[in-house]
């Protein structure tokens, strides 16, 4: 399954309570966390030779380590990939028929296979079984899903796609209760982009930090935007620019204001007409 939503709503700690309850109720030996990357090919995924001072071998990747170990696979920002040329032969696996694989583990002379549960392993091979209860949790920025159009309908049909939303504002006070008050300033933002409670936790924790040196509010207010808010506007277009000032502009003093002004300006380009 791939969990989807916006930043901070807590995909990742959800992904990874879930196989943690899948090794409680014994479907699995544990999880194997990865994060995906642009790098990602089947040699990463599947495997591939590997030299050795005994010769070429075979490597087992990401995916066959963890179907080999009953491990289920934990996969952070899916997204982040080239899905096609990462899953590799995976794609035959998850739609149920076993697959060939061009190698050979050590001290074997037929090649690898990788046979779903229930199904034959084809006829001199060395098979490698998914257990029926093998799973592969994945997560994915709501704000990339144009990237499902770069993963062919044949892999997102192999996928349960589960939407992980931000609770509501109320749940967003209480977790800024006794200490991070000053980031409710900050709440207004939800309003032009969907954030998640775990950028205001994070920003939270450095603003308990920060008030021991007694810095002043405004100062603290421009400090965590920029730190923690204003990276999340990435992409915005020049309109979207000056509404995110005009929000934030008056709840600091003139100097933050300038500054705001300047990142927010460096981050799109060009000058804002406000």
């Amino acid at each position: 399954m791939i969990l989807t939503g916006a930043p901070g709503t807590g995909k990742t700690t959800l992904a990874y309570l879930a196989a943690e309850l899948g090794r409680h109720a014994m479907l699995c030996t544990g999880y194997q966390p990865t994060t995906a990357t642009s790098e990602w090919t089947t040699f990463e995924t599947i495997g591939g030779l590997q030299p050795t001072p005994e010769g070429l071998i075979y490597r087992p990747g990401l995916f066959v380590e963890a179907i080999q170990s009953g491990k289920w696979l934990v996969v952070d920002e899916m997204n982040r990939s080239n899905f096609d040329r990462a899953f590799g032969q995976l794609f035959t696996v998850l739609s149920g028929s076993a697959v060939v694989l061009p190698y050979r583990r050590s001290g074997q002379v037929v090649p690898v296979s990788i046979v779903p549960h229930g199904v034959e392993p084809p006829e001199d091979t060395d098979p490698i079984r998914v257990p029926s209860s093998w799973r592969i949790i994945a997560t994915m920025n709501a704000v990339d899903k144009n990237l499902l159009f770069d993963m062919s309908y044949a892999l997102m049909r192999r996928f349960a796609f589960i939407e992980v939303g931000a609770p509501e504002e109320a749940a967003y006070h209480r977790l800024l209760a006794g200490g991070g008050e000053i980031l409710t300033e900050l709440l207004a933002l939800r309003r032009l982009k969907d954030l998640g409670p775990a950028i205001y936790v994070d920003a939270r924790r450095y603003v308990e930090r920060r008030m021991k040196d007694h810095v002043e509010p405004s100062r603290l207010l421009y400090e965590v935007f920029y730190a923690f808010f204003l990276p999340q506007f990435e992409g915005m277009d020049e309109y979207q620019a000056v509404e995110l000032f005009n929000e934030i502009a008056p709840r600091m003093d003139k100097d933050e204001q300038r500054e705001a002004r300047r990142v927010i300006e460096e981050l799109i380009g060009e000058e804002l007409m406000v």
